[in-house]
């Protein structure tokens, strides 16, 4: 039943991709131009740093809900509708922050924000999927994450300028601004639902079991979990920690923006790391990298040096999330695509609701400093469980 097959046919993947790797711009940077300042936004406005991580950590409780059956939505109607409904929540969110200026509004414009991340995840990995051949496919994938670090590298650098010289509103009304092309873009798009009618929305909880039973897939949802929570770490109470230093609005940006630039850079040869490598020593590499460098962040307080660490933490997420997205393309059937991507996108959500509530807790008992070291600690540890369930994966001339 869940044994790999072809993908759906899609009319001129070139086209196809070209169109969804613009969205991957438009999209992350209408994110990061906002995410990373919503806790410095939430600071000025009196939030406690628990507050701050409830509110971060909460938002991903209905994304979780959502994200299987968002998969299953894009098996039985096809992707492109649920891209264009997460275009539609990220613009509702924009116009929120930028209308109403409290606590509660931000918090129901994050989790909007979040919910809209999960079908601008799950869609477009199906979208790449669905273009891709077997022999295209680790390639397309870095192509999409490479794009896709593109909008993150431009959104924090330009949410940064603006909220130093206008404002926070300013910022965040950039968001729905950006949609404005992404409805374009979504309109190009044509991709079939899946040939199977096996996945459908009323039935996807029932597929569960059997995809998360499949050789390989265990250890693909291991690693996205411990990479969402060094990531939310670093999207939350990262830029907490650089204003603490005391660097400006727009050096915040900047440091966020070279994680994202990393990415970029590795994405763009992910491809022949993988010949070289193999797909479980890149991993394990990886994750030991981003450990290292998130436990290292409380050590310096100089701006060049914080660029090092966040280089060397986008370098590892450059690496593990498009791996990680091919390896569950291939451990099961192209009719099933959008469920798999909907419980990776599950795992994530459980990573992204505990890593800021725990480390909120651990931020006001103990210091900001305390979190990094706690976070990086949490994934080294992981390494050896981690070596344990990528055993299988082939190396490079497997």
């Amino acid at each position: 039943m869940f044994r790999r097959e072809g993908g759906s046919a899609a009319a001129d993947p070139r086209a196809l991709l070209r169109a969804n790797n613009a969205l991957q711009i438009l999209s992350n940077a209408a994110w990061y131009a906002a995410a990373p300042f919503i806790p410095l936004y939430l600071v000025s406005q009196g939030a406690a740093i628990a507050t701050i991580g409830m509110i971060i950590g909460c938002s991903g409780v209905l994304p979780l809900l959502v994200s299987l059956y968002a998969g299953a939505l894009s098996d039985e109607r096809g992707p492109v509708p649920v891209a264009q409904a997460s275009v539609l929540l990220f613009a509702l969110a924009g116009a929120l922050l930028t209308a109403v200026q409290s606590v509660w509004a931000v918090a129901v414009a994050y989790t909007l924000m979040a919910v809209g991340n999960i079908g601008f995840a799950v869609a477009p990995q199906a979208i790449v999927a669905a273009a891709s051949t077997p022999a295209t496919r680790v390639r397309n994938y870095g192509y999409y994450s490479f794009w896709n670090s593109a909008g993150a590298v431009v959104g924090p650098m330009l949410g940064g300028a603006v909220v130093g010289h206008v404002g926070y509103r300013a910022a965040f009304a950039l968001v729905w601004i950006l949609m404005l092309p992404s409805f374009w873009a979504t309109a190009s798009m044509h991709v079939p639902p899946a040939t199977s009618r096996h996945a459908s929305f009323a039935t996807a909880h029932r597929l569960v079991g059997a995809i998360i039973g499949q050789r390989g897939i265990p250890g693909v949802l291991f690693i996205s979990f411990m990479m969402v929570w060094a990531q939310q770490l670093q999207q939350s109470f990262y830029p907490i920690y650089l204003h603490k230093v005391g660097l400006s609005t727009e050096l915040i940006g900047v440091l966020v923006a070279s994680v994202s630039l990393s990415s970029m850079l590795v994405r763009a040869v992910l491809s022949r790391g993988v010949e070289q490598f193999g797909y479980r020593r890149l991993l394990l590499g990886a994750t030991a990298l981003v450990a290292l460098a998130i436990g290292a962040i409380p050590l310096f307080h100089r701006f060049w040096a914080l660029v090092v660490l966040s280089g060397l933490i986008g370098a590892s997420l450059g690496v593990t999330q498009p791996l990680s997205m091919s390896l569950m393309v291939e451990s099961v059937a192209s009719q099933f695509w959008g469920v798999a991507f909907g419980i990776r996108q599950g795992v994530q959500r459980i990573a992204s609701i505990t890593s800021p509530v725990v480390l909120g807790v651990v931020i006001t008992m103990s210091g900001i400093e305390a979190a990094f070291f706690l976070g990086g600690g949490t994934i080294l540890a992981t390494i050896p469980i981690m070596a344990g369930v990528t055993r299988h994966l082939r190396d490079p001339h497997g």
